[in-house]
């Protein structure tokens, strides 16, 4: 091989590493809009219904007028949905879908007026409330409080949030389980071969023999 062979080779030899590099910059780019979304929006809720039975959550905000089922669930022991999130001046509609319930205030933010529904009802029966005051409204059913009938109703835009989901993963080292892995150390690395690779063949081409084998014979 000659000089413009050896040329030749390098040129080739490195545009294979910035084609490499460009990949992986491609490749972090897309990874980082892949998990940089946020995720959903929602009221944190007080660990006092962290074991609330049905546990389900609904964001129902833009609606005049929302229900909420008293006594669902296969065991009759659940608020439906049992989280809530609505806007200041919405219409809450309580539904007994069971016997023996009530809707009992476990705090009420300051000047909110809510008293909830203490005499218990059967199914067929329905309370209502507008929620005119924002804040967080945690409820639960005297009779089965320890059961687990609890709910909470977040009120208004200045509750507490949390972002929920969203985010994506982070590629993992298999050799090092936990260290974050990034795509650009792909490109710095090939770079970094490529050029081993030419300086590898430079001493052949130069000297006929690797670097290491010079001196060996006598």
């Amino acid at each position: 091989m000659d000089r413009r062979d050896f040329l030749r080779t390098a040129g080739g030899a490195a545009s294979a590493g910035a084609a490499a590099s460009a990949a992986a910059g491609t490749a972090a780019a897309a990874e980082e809009e892949e998990g940089g979304g946020g995720g959903e929006e929602r009221p944190v809720f007080p660990g006092y219904v962290d074991d609330a039975n049905d546990g389900s959550y609904e964001d129902l905000r833009g609606q005049d007028s929302v229900t909420v089922e008293v006594g669902a669930g296969s065991d009759g022991l659940a608020y439906s949905p049992t989280n809530v999130w609505v806007d200041a001046g919405t219409t809450v509609v309580f539904e007994w879908a069971s016997n023996g319930h009530n809707v009992v205030p476990e705090s009420v933010p300051e000047g909110a007026g809510w008293e909830g529904y203490e005499s218990l009802e059967d199914e067929g029966f329905s309370y209502e409330f507008t929620f005119e005051t924002g804040g967080m409204f945690p409820y639960f059913c005297s009779p089965h409080e320890s059961l687990g009938m609890k709910g909470a109703i977040a009120v208004g835009g200045d509750v507490e949030t949390e972002s929920i989901g969203g985010g994506g993963s982070t590629p993992v080292d298999p050799e090092h389980m936990g260290v974050p892995f990034h795509p650009h150390y792909v490109g710095v690395a090939t770079i970094v071969m490529m050029l081993v690779s030419l300086l590898f063949t430079f001493f052949i081409l130069k000297y006929g023999e690797t670097p290491h084998a010079s001196g060996g014979n006598n």
